[in-house]
C-alpha cells in the first residue's frame, strides 16, 4: 500500500498579511525648548491639582483648596450680616478675626500640607521611574527641568494662597454700600495680599522642591518637607522662650514659618500673633529679605541637585 501524496496547496482561508509598519520620521511643527518648559509646566499644575489622573488623586488637593475658601467664605457671612444689623454691625466687623492681615496665618497649615503632599508627586515620579534621561536627551535640560516642575508648583501654590485673598477682596467690594466706596476701601489692601501671595509660593514652593529632588521615595519627601517645617517652628519657639539676645533674632529668620509671618505682619502692617516674631525684635524688612534668601538658597540647591544628578 502507497501513502496518499501530501497536499501541499496553501491554505488559501488562513493566509496571513505581512503590514509595512516601518518608523517614520516626525514631519510636524518642532516648538522647541521653550515649548516643551511651558508644557511641562502645565503638566505640574495639572498634576498637583490632580486633573488627568484618577477621582483619588483629585481628594487631598482640591479638599485643601476648598477648606483654604472656607475662612473667606465665613468672614463674607458675617460682612453679610453686618449689613443686615447696621450700625451695631461695625463693632462686629472690628473684633472679626478674618480679614487680609490674619488670613495668611489660618491657612498656613494647609499651604504646608499641600506642599508636602504634591511637590514629592511632581519631583519624585520621574525619578522613581527613570524617564528623566529621556526629558534630558531633547530639548528639555536639566535645569530647564527643574525650573518648570518648580514653576508648577509655584503656580498651584500661588493658587491656593490667592484664590481666598481675591475671594475676600470681591466679596468685600460687593457687600459694600457701594462699588466705587468698595473699591476705595478695599484696593489698598490688594497690593499687599498679592505680595504675600508671591512670597509663600516662592519660599513653601522653593524649600519644598529642592527637598523633594533628593528622594524617588514620595514617603520620605512627605516626612522630610512636614518635619522642615514644623522643626524649624518648634526649635524657634523654644529658643525665643528664653530670653538669649541675637539667637533669638537669628533663629527666628532661620524658621521658615516664622519669616512668613514676619512678612505678613510687615506687609500688613499689624501685630503679629506669631510668639516667636513677636518676642525676637526684628525689623519687619529683615523678614523680607529672610524670605529672598530662602527663595535663593532653595532654588541655588535644586539646580544643584540636578545638574549633579546621577541618572
Amino acid at each position: 500500500m502507497t501513502a496518499a501524496p501530501l497536499d501541499r496547496r496553501p491554505n488559501e482561508g488562513r493566509g496571513g498579511s505581512i503590514y509595512d509598519l516601518g518608523y517614520r520620521g516626525y514631519e510636524g511643527p518642532r516648538l522647541g525648548r521653550r515649548a516643551a518648559i511651558w508644557a511641562l509646566l502645565a503638566h505640574s499644575v495639572r498634576t498637583a491639582y490632580g486633573f488627568g489622573r484618577s477621582a483619588r488623586s483629585k481628594v487631598m488637593p482640591i479638599g485643601i483648596l476648598v477648606m483654604a475658601l472656607a475662612p473667606s467664605l465665613l468672614a463674607l457671612g458675617v460682612l453679610v450680616l453686618i449689613q443686615m444689623l447696621g450700625a451695631p454691625g461695625e463693632a462686629v466687623e472690628a473684633i472679626s478675626p478674618i480679614g487680609y492681615g490674619t488670613l495668611f496665618p489660618i491657612i498656613a497649615v494647609l499651604v504646608f500640607l499641600f506642599c508636602a503632599a504634591q511637590a514629592p508627586e511632581l519631583f519624585g515620579r520621574d525619578q522613581q521611574s527613570g524617564i528623566l534621561p529621556l526629558y534630558f536627551s531633547r530639548a528639555v535640560g536639566r535645569l530647564d527641568y527643574a525650573l518648570a516642575r518648580f514653576l508648577g508648583l509655584f503656580f498651584s501654590l500661588l493658587v491656593l494662597v490667592l484664590v481666598p485673598y481675591l475671594v475676600l477682596f470681591v466679596g468685600r467690594v460687593l457687600v459694600a454700600p457701594s462699588l466705587v466706596d468698595g473699591l476705595a476701601k478695599e484696593l489698598p489692601d490688594l497690593p499687599p495680599s498679592m505680595a504675600i501671595g508671591l512670597i509663600v509660593a516662592g519660599l513653601v514652593g522653593s524649600l519644598s522642591a529642592a527637598i523633594s529632588s533628593f528622594t524617588p521615595r514620595r514617603s520620605y519627601a512627605t516626612v522630610a518637607i512636614i518635619a522642615v517645617f514644623l522643626i524649624a517652628n518648634v526649635a524657634a519657639s523654644m529658643i525665643v522662650f528664653f530670653d538669649v539676645g541675637l539667637l533669638r533674632q537669628l533663629v527666628a529668620l532661620a524658621s521658615p514659618p516664622d519669616v512668613l509671618d514676619g512678612v505678613n505682619a510687615f506687609l500688613f502692617d499689624i501685630r503679629p500673633e506669631n510668639v516667636v516674631v513677636r518676642r525676637a525684635g526684628v525689623d519687619g524688612w529683615l523678614y523680607l529679605v529672610s524670605a529672598v534668601v530662602w527663595i535663593g538658597g532653595s532654588l541655588a540647591v535644586l539646580g544643584y541637585r540636578y545638574r549633579r544628578m546621577a541618572l
